[in-house]
């Protein structure tokens, strides 16, 4: 199970704006002299890029629950919940089919 899939689409305009530096107001004499080009990232593209990040580098598998997991099946400690279940499988069917606001 991945994190991304808990996390919800964030919407960002992704738009670079990339100005050309000429002699108006704004600039310092040092961009207007050499005419350097300069990109702006808005905020919300930068936390975009930073959440990627931190979901690329988290693993898809966190062995150490899967280990306390196994280990609760061999004592027989492991006790599920029907209920629980019950409910994830009725909100991941109405997600399905759209009747939650997919």
């Amino acid at each position: 199970m991945k994190i991304s899939d808990f996390i919800p689409q964030i919407k960002t305009s992704n738009k670079i704006q990339k100005t050309k530096a000429s002699s108006g107001p704004g600039l310092s004499a040092t961009q207007a002299a050499s005419g350097t080009d300069r990109v702006e990232i808005s905020a919300s593209s930068l936390d975009v890029q930073k959440m990627k990040g931190i979901i690329q580098s988290t693993p898809d598998v966190r062995m150490d629950r899967v280990q306390a997991l196994k280990e609760q099946i061999e004592r027989g400690d492991y006790e599920v919940d029907p209920y629980r279940v019950a409910d994830k499988m009725l909100i991941s069917l109405l997600s399905e089919s759209g009747v939650m606001g997919n």
